[in-house]
């Protein structure tokens, strides 16, 4: 079967398709599923150039989001029959409760779990969620990553009550799915950007108020401002080092904040964290259990992840380098079989 494998280093360069084994038969649970879209985290741009600081296996698969078709189940999978249309979760190991160390903890497409750049895969029918019936194959692959981060840091720690202020970061995928299901929940959202351009296109998709951060330096100062000097309730922090200090300045005392992300560096703990005197989770994705939860509410709202641009398989490469540019709005997403379209 053809798969995108890195060798010779950490570099997107390093990518070349190849034709590696497929798995054999199947064992009691498993079932294989033919990979039709996957989406694309900063995460794996992370991976594949180095930036988690793992030393990857020779003919590594990169990618960790994957949705497809059920191609055989085993006998004893009751749950899911040939032609089911599936995602895979992020950490296989991670069905519900608190997060645990566990081999699969780092999720697919890191040094312990190939990946899923690949056109076939087998897994055990517990690493599966079915597909809302509106979603198509490139929307259903945004769900294992981006969008269960979301879902956990709105509401894995606590309950999101309508009327409630949020404080989300740019137009990547966790932001704009965080902004989406915010607004089921009738929470109030503040956005920070870059651009007029992306300001305007974020409250198209529904942000009460978005701040140029280009324009406004302190937009901790705005946020406050925004909430009556009191601060926003929960800020999703994915920046990182160079905007994890302004997060906890905007969340108000009491508040929460969920560090997500580190685009711009590794976050320290810092003074101005330890004197905010809010809570701080971190968030390690999510469970099964917040797929299906997600996925259930998603079915019932109709909600339509926000698709980028789609590439076929074999410009992963570019594709890479698309993200990277850092001008998307919501995700990328690779579609098997295909060409490309916006």
């Amino acid at each position: 079967m053809k798969a995108f494998v890195l060798a010779g280093g950490e570099k997107i360069e390093n990518l070349a398709l190849a034709s590696v084994p497929a798995a054999g038969g199947i064992a009691q649970g498993q079932v294989r599923v033919g990979v039709r879209a996957v989406s694309l985290n900063y995460r794996d741009l992370l991976t594949i150039t180095g930036g988690l600081g793992r030393r990857l296996p020779d003919g590594f698969i990169p990618c960790s989001d994957a949705a497809g078709e059920i191609l055989e189940a085993a006998p004893d999978v009751a749950q899911f029959a040939k032609g089911d249309r599936v995602a895979l979760t992020f950490n296989p190991d991670w069905i519900g409760g608190a997060w645990r160390p566990t081999a699969g903890a780092l999720g697919r497409g890191s040094a312990a779990i190939p990946g899923v750049m690949r056109e076939e895969i087998v897994a055990h029918h517990s690493e599966l969620v079915r597909l809302p019936a509106h979603l198509d194959f490139v929307e259903g692959a945004t769900l294992p990553c981006a969008a269960v981060t979301a879902w956990h840091a709105l509401c894995g720690a606590g309950p999101l009550y309508p009327g409630m202020s949020v404080l989300l970061q740019g137009g990547g995928g966790v932001s704009v799915f965080a902004l989406q299901f915010a607004k089921l929940f009738g929470a109030r959202t503040i956005m920070i950007t870059s651009s007029p351009e992306r300001c305007r296109r974020l409250q198209e998709l529904g942000a009460d108020e978005v701040i140029d951060y280009r324009r406004t330096e302190a937009w901790n100062v705005t946020v406050r401002e925004l909430t009556g000097g009191m601060g926003v309730d929960l800020a999703v922090e994915v920046g990182g080092a160079q905007t994890v200090d302004r997060s906890f300045a905007a969340t108000r005392v009491g508040g929460r904040v969920a560090l997500v992300g580190r685009l711009t560096g590794q976050p320290q703990i810092s003074t101005s964290m330890l004197a905010a005197s809010v809570d701080i989770t971190s968030i390690k994705v999510g469970s099964r259990e917040d797929l299906e939860s997600l996925a259930r509410a998603i079915g019932f709202h109709r909600v339509k992840p926000v698709v980028d641009r789609i590439f076929p398989f074999d410009q992963f490469p570019d594709a890479l380098r698309y993200l990277q540019s850092g001008q998307h709005m919501g995700k990328i997403v690779i579609k098997f079989g295909s060409t490309a379209s916006k």
